[in-house]
């Protein structure tokens, strides 16, 4: 009987907290992705609204 005793795996809670953050970190990946495209794509209607205003002020200034 104590063979069996002294086979079994103990995990202690410093162990189990390394394992929980790892798998956090390779879980949120796809949201991190998710999020930097979202920004990119952002940025770029951001250009392209500057790029209109822009326009719009010299416009402006053309006709004063």
């Amino acid at each position: 009987m104590s063979d069996l005793n002294s086979n079994r795996v103990q995990l202690g809670c410093g162990t189990l907290i390394i394992i929980a953050f790892i798998a956090m970190i390779f879980s949120g990946r796809s949201n991190v992705d998710e999020l930097k495209g979202n920004v990119q794509e952002l940025t770029k209607q951001v250009l392209v609204l500057q790029g209109k205003v822009d326009a719009l002020s010299r416009a402006i200034e053309r006709q004063r």
